[in-house]
């Protein structure tokens, strides 16, 4: 076996990859929330943001794990009914890593420890772009992975699916939301408007990372119409635009595939056309948006 080749399995392996996703996401956002967000007393967004306020009210910083535990029970059966079974019991596997580790990290931060204290030495500005990047890459590596923070992640992202909104502006406009609310709460105006460059940042990361439901067109052209029409159609639930086409070089009849997918979707179509077809020419570019009849899948 290649010394890479174990590797190359692991990255095939969905199941593990989301795992892997959801574990590293979850770190990045839980570290990202106590250590930068806590030191630049930010608020994050979503049910964390409100589950800061809570503890903030009452001077419990331990409250904010029981909040973020308590209120992710309902909002865990809308992912399992609104998004799918995989989506949540990744989310519930998220929230309890987030529980332990929020707890944790807490303890840590009361005891003097912050990495990024002397780094930032109390720069407002610095702290507000390095916890949005943070925050928006844990965040984004964990939906990437077909999972979430919890919270209202679940609910944007269930609305996201029903309605095609993307998931980063339903998320902005919440979390702005909570964020308004907080610097009610903080009675601080300045804190407000540096979280709020905080969001941008964090939306904007979390954009770039979070692409799993995006659309892509795949073009195959192939001379195995018949095989592939019936292996596409029998094995995903997008339809399949089907078209003749003449050879440049060769002069031979061959046929154009053509369907719109999304992106975690690409990966499973691609072993199928090279099995019935090694000599197809596939490509795939990015669609923007799309209208008409689409069924647009969660990752299941």
């Amino acid at each position: 076996m290649n010394k890479f080749e174990w590797l190359h399995k692991i990255m095939k392996n969905r199941i593990l990859m989301s795992v892997l996703g959801m574990i590293v996401g979850s770190i990045i956002y839980c570290f990202s929330i106590v250590f930068v967000l806590g030191l630049g007393k930010f608020y994050a967004g979503g049910l964390t943001g409100i589950s800061q306020i809570i503890a903030d009210i009452f001077s419990l910083p331990w409250l904010k794990s029981v909040c973020i535990g308590l209120f992710n029970v309902p909002l865990f059966i809308l992912g399992w009914r609104g998004v799918s079974k995989r989506f949540a019991v990744l989310t519930l596997s998220s929230v309890l890593l987030q529980m332990l580790l929020i707890y944790l990290f807490d303890i840590a931060f009361a005891h003097g420890f912050n990495p990024f204290e002397v780094l930032t030495k109390g720069d407002t500005i610095v702290l507000s772009v390095l916890g949005g990047l943070l925050c928006g890459a844990g965040c984004g590596i964990t939906l990437r992975s077909g999972s979430s923070t919890g919270g209202l992640d679940i609910v944007s992202q269930s609305f996201s699916l029903k309605t095609g909104i993307p998931f980063t502006v339903i998320s902005g406009t919440v979390d702005t939301i909570i964020i308004v609310s907080g610097a009610i709460v903080g009675k601080s105006i300045s804190v407000a408007v540096y979280t709020i460059i905080r969001l941008i940042i964090q939306v904007l990361t979390l954009d770039k990372i979070h692409t799993i439901y995006n659309f892509q067109k795949i073009t195959i052209i192939t001379t195995k119409k018949d095989e592939l029409k019936s292996e596409l159609l029998n094995d995903f639930k997008h339809g399949v635009t089907m078209y003749p086409a003449i050879g440049g070089y060769t002069g031979e009849q061959k046929w154009v595939f053509e369907t719109i997918v999304m992106t975690y979707e690409v990966q499973d179509y691609y072993p199928i056309i090279k099995r019935i077809d090694p000599h197809a020419f596939v490509s795939y570019i990015a669609v923007k948006g799309v209208l008409g009849n689409y069924k647009k899948n969660a990752i299941s």
